[in-house]
């Protein structure tokens, strides 16, 4: 037996040894679809040790993640049709609910849902694109703006109490102020070339919004047979011990997203109408900033603020502005914590402003733009884990939205 098990493991290290030099040797042939493709043959048998187990999930991750990015620009329309699908959801069932066939409703949601979004920002682009220029062309007028409002500022008595050399201090102020609006002038010149070498894409966006209803369409229309092949594959023992983390996370995003959404379009409306009323430039703009300015908590919102500030500063009627624009920030932000996040999104996001700071900071270091946007639902979904695993005696660790009667299981 033992002469056996040497005898063995000798021709394991020889066909070792063998298989690096075929590797070597074919080194310039390898691709990731050959390489995944040979480690889950090698380990798809030993699948029953739970360490092989994992092994052969970690490296289907790893696999799965280099195919998306190989095909990110190719799978945009389906993944954004899948978003779609994905959020008109709720509709699909209420329609369902009142017997309209499934064809029937996905066909109703993708002509008035996805043809009005696409409706709404074909108008509005041209409007918006007007007052982003317009805004753009205050720009040289900052300066002299700045050096009227430090006057302002250093004419009281306190800054001659301290001695203070004034002259200097605004000398200063302002040659920093010009060179980072040459920084600003330098950005919109690079990105105008950069939009103007952009052609590909923006031929590819087209290609996108014609694609999207149709995709969106079938997505809606065999959304159901997605959600039961996703189940039935966790309810197979292999996955059936990450069905509830991956319950507990669509939990976590279907609020937050669906949410975050109907806020927003709630908040941009307000704003928007509520800034062209008072007589504000640019309301539209202005307005679109303020509700968006949800996704990014506090930074977002003293964006906006101080964006709108800015332009009402250089109106016609300052005061009065600056008043009324002041109450309405004010009011939408406490209909917005007191009842909008509350009653809509719900508490199952809710973070440590600390916590949430980091988030931010963090996905937006690492992933940029797309980062900002998860960060909040990914760091709730993370909390809950390791809460989880500290207390593994609760049942439920997040707060859990009673469920509405009647409502369907997407």
């Amino acid at each position: 037996m033992r002469q056996t098990a040497g005898t063995s493991a000798l021709i394991a290290a020889v066909t070792a040894a063998g298989a690096l030099f075929l590797v070597f040797e074919i080194r310039t042939a390898l691709s990731p679809f050959l390489i995944y493709a040979v480690l889950a043959f090698l380990l798809h048998p030993l699948r029953t040790n739970p360490m092989i187990d994992r092994l052969f999930w970690g490296v289907t991750i790893l696999f799965g993640a280099w195919v998306f990015s190989e095909l990110s620009g190719l799978l945009t329309p389906f993944l954004i049709a899948l978003v779609l699908a994905y959020l008109f959801e709720p509709l699909m069932n209420a329609l369902l609910a009142r017997k309209i066939p499934r064809v029937l409703s996905a066909l109703l949601i993708t002509f008035f849902g996805v043809g009005g979004i696409v409706l709404v920002g074909v108008l509005l682009t041209p409007e918006i694109t007007r007052q982003i220029a317009a805004i753009g062309a205050l720009i040289p007028l900052l300066p002299d703006y700045f050096e009227r409002f430090l006057s302002w500022i250093f004419s009281f008595d306190v800054f001659s109490w301290l001695s203070l050399d004034v002259e200097s201090v605004k000398l200063r102020v302002l040659t920093a102020l010009n060179e980072q609006l040459n920084n600003i002038g330098v950005l919109v010149t690079n990105f105008t070339q950069t939009l103007w070498k952009s052609i590909p894409k923006v031929i590819t966006t087209i290609t996108t919004i014609i694609l999207l209803p149709f995709l969106t369409f079938w997505f809606l229309n065999d959304f159901n047979r997605f959600s039961d092949t996703v189940s039935r594959i966790l309810d197979k023992k292999p996955a059936s011990g990450v069905r509830k983390y991956i319950t507990m996370a669509g939990g976590i995003f279907n609020q937050y997203i669906r949410g975050q959404l109907i806020v927003m379009l709630i908040e941009m409306t307000l704003y928007s109408t509520i800034f062209s009323i008072i007589g504000i430039n640019y309301s539209l703009l202005l307005g679109l900033l303020s509700g968006a300015a949800l996704w990014l908590p506090y930074i977002g919102i003293s964006t906006a603020i101080a964006l709108t500030s800015l332009v009402i500063s250089l109106g016609t009627n300052p005061a009065e502005q600056f008043l009324w624009a002041g109450l309405t920030y004010l009011s939408i932000q406490v209909l917005e914590v007191f009842f909008m996040v509350p009653k809509i999104v719900g508490g199952k996001v809710q973070l440590n402003p600390i916590i949430l700071f980091l988030s931010i900071f963090s996905f937006g270091y690492f992933f940029g733009i797309a980062g900002i946007l998860i960060s909040i639902p990914v760091s709730a979904f993370l909390i809950a884990l390791v809460r989880e695993q500290l207390y593994p005696e609760n049942a439920s660790i997040i707060e859990q939205s009673p469920p509405a009667a009647g409502r369907s299981r997407p």
